[in-house]
């Protein structure tokens, strides 16, 4: 929480600027009464929705930006995944991976709606950010649950064995299961801006913001449909075959499809209040990026050795499957069932 802190002074130090009201200008005392009178309100429409200045005096960069709810998210993803990481080293267990690593999102994304609510008193919250929780939750809530179930069925995930076999390699995976819960949750807790005045309906919820829940939606049922072929073909079949019908006949990761859809729905959900400044959409847009990031990493083997795995357990019909189906990005001409 303490980096994010730092990144959150150096954004809003960065987009402050002095700000000067034009209508306090020597020029317009030339103008006449009824020009003057238009100015000055075209001004006050035209700064209601800007960015406030850190020239306010007693206010700081994190109040006068609207960063106090990322801020509170960060301390959740910190607090729960410094727990997980004490919990591994004292137990030697990692039944609680996912249990801490993404269920966080759950209590982080509630803990940021609930400080941008008490700092914005009386105030409506906007559609897209309540929707915008919504989906985590959920999201977070289900899919923790599954792993943790899978993880008590399995006793054991052989991709992480290395990574978690030594006291560094443990504190890393925590440290980058907060990174990730941190950025990924950017479109939302970064769209938490100052409220000054009750949303108007039409910005506050347009079309783009439709097409991104929507998105996020489809992105939803395909990782559970993805999961849930898999976890059932696994249940059913010998442990030396692996899942290529279904969703994975037409991607080897149709699960990181998913969620990079979920991520990506999320910052077109929120794009007309993140599109207020230029470094709330660029760390908006850096959750999608992340994530594409961390995925390509996973299934690379450049984060734990997945595809040696695999690839030593299951042999050549597994390499011929990797050959040919893509690796994320799923192609619906290759379906089988």
């Amino acid at each position: 929480s303490g980096l994010v802190l730092l990144l959150a002074n150096l954004f809003a130090l960065s987009s402050s600027t002095a700000f000067v009201p034009t209508s306090s200008l020597p020029i317009l005392s030339s103008m006449p009464p009824q020009l003057r009178q238009r100015r000055a309100k075209a001004d006050k429409l035209n700064s209601a929705d800007d960015e406030p200045s850190l020239s306010v005096r007693g206010g700081s960069a994190l109040s006068a930006h609207g960063l106090e709810p990322l801020l509170s998210s960060a301390k959740y993803f910190g607090s729960v995944c410094g727990s997980g990481f004490a919990l591994s080293v004292a137990t030697g267990t990692h039944l609680h991976l996912d249990l801490f690593g993404t269920g966080a999102f759950l209590p982080a994304s509630v803990a940021a709606l609930k400080k941008h609510l008490a700092l914005n008193q009386g105030m409506p919250i906007s559609l897209s950010l309540m929707s915008s929780c919504m989906v985590i939750c959920a999201w977070s809530f289900r899919l923790a649950l599954f792993l943790f179930y899978r993880a008590t069925v399995l006793k054991h995930d052989g991709r992480l064995t290395d990574t978690l076999s030594t006291l560094s390699g443990t504190f890393g995976f925590w440290f980058v299961s907060a990174l990730w819960g941190i950025f990924c949750t950017l479109p939302f807790t970064l769209a938490m801006k100052p409220v000054t005045k009750a949303p108007v309906a039409s910005k506050a919820w347009s079309f783009v913001s439709s097409a991104g829940f929507l998105l996020a939606l489809v992105g939803m049922t395909i990782e559970i449909v993805a999961d849930l072929e898999k976890w059932l073909f696994k249940m059913n079949n010998p442990s030396d075959a692996f899942v290529s019908t279904g969703l994975w006949s037409v991607s080897q990761h149709p699960n990181y499809f998913g969620n990079i859809c979920i991520f990506t729905g999320l910052f077109f959900m929120n794009l007309q209040t993140l599109s207020s400044s230029w470094w709330r959409l660029l760390g908006g847009f850096l959750a999608p990026v992340f994530m594409i990031c961390l995925f390509y990493a996973q299934s690379t083997s450049m984060v734990a050795d997945a595809v040696g795995i695999a690839t030593r357990k299951y042999g050549k019909p597994y390499e011929a499957w990797m050959k040919a189906t893509p690796m994320i990005i799923p192609n619906f001409k290759l379906y089988k069932r």
